[in-house]
């Protein structure tokens, strides 16, 4: 086992954060201009990440809109500079954003960790203004359970990762129960689309599944939910060039309309 995966660096967490991003902000996007974001809006991008979504933003509003991009660790965000994008540290949970004044209030594979899930849910929807517009984004790892050829090693992985989520609060399968908490939130017009990739092993692609169990590959261990043997093993299948393909969580989206 490598280094990083019992020691992860700002370094691999960033990296990990636009692997992500690489594969799903090409749909984010579809969805965004489906929406019909425009120049003049004012957007909040709620668990901005490493900013790439942001930075979109801010180029479609324009000189006359604007963009908060808001984390809860900003320390990925440095790098935006737009005059018409501000990044705020902020714990979406404590303090909320600011009722009725947003045109577009997004968000992506953040709620899925949060157990007051459904209490920012309604915050988001609260902060946007009459006929602004929310989209979320939420996953169900449970997917990457899914190789073909089978591969029992890598099945017990992501079992662990899924077990590993509900012990700290989160929900795995948040994603598919997200249209029916959306609708909810009494918003119209609501839509939804979702996204699964099949990936092979040993390409930049599989980035995102590895990066995301190095991330927890300490406390897998220390749970004893794997060994560091097996987890050793799990990243050689998942880097080393084969047939082997993995399914991406499931990622699904919904978007919807507050009333005027």
């Amino acid at each position: 086992m490598t280094q990083s995966v019992l020691e992860p660096t700002a370094d691999s967490e960033r990296e990990r954060l636009e692997s992500i991003a690489l594969l799903t902000d090409p749909a984010t996007i579809r969805y965004l201009e489906k929406i019909g974001v425009t120049a003049g809006w004012r957007c909040a991008e709620v668990g901005a990440g490493a900013g790439s979504i942001a930075e979109w933003l801010s180029r479609r509003v324009g000189a006359d809109g604007q963009v908060v991009a808001v984390d809860i660790n900003t320390d990925y965000l440095t790098h935006l500079s737009a005059p018409n994008l501000e990044v705020r540290e902020q714990d979406i949970v404590v303090t909320p954003l600011e009722p009725g004044s947003y045109d577009l209030v997004h968000v992506k594979i953040l709620l899925m960790h949060l157990p007051e899930r459904e209490q920012v849910l309604q915050q988001l929807v609260a902060a946007l203004k009459p006929g602004g517009y929310l989209l979320v984004e939420e996953a169900d790892i449970r997917s990457i359970q899914t190789c073909a050829p089978p591969e029992p090693l890598l099945t017990r992985a992501a079992s662990a990762l899924a077990t590993f989520f509900y012990f700290g609060g989160a929900d795995p399968g948040y994603g598919l129960t997200l249209m029916p908490a959306v609708k909810k939130t009494g918003l119209v017009d609501v839509g939804t689309d979702c996204q699964l990739t099949a990936v092979q092993a040993g390409t930049p692609e599989m980035q995102t599944i590895s990066l995301s169990l190095a991330k927890l590959a300490p406390v897998i261990i220390q749970a004893g939910l794997m060994s560091e043997g097996e987890v050793g093993r799990a990243f050689e299948l998942l880097e080393q060039p084969s047939d082997l393909t993995v399914y991406t969580p499931i990622t699904v989206s919904v978007w919807g309309r507050k009333p005027f």
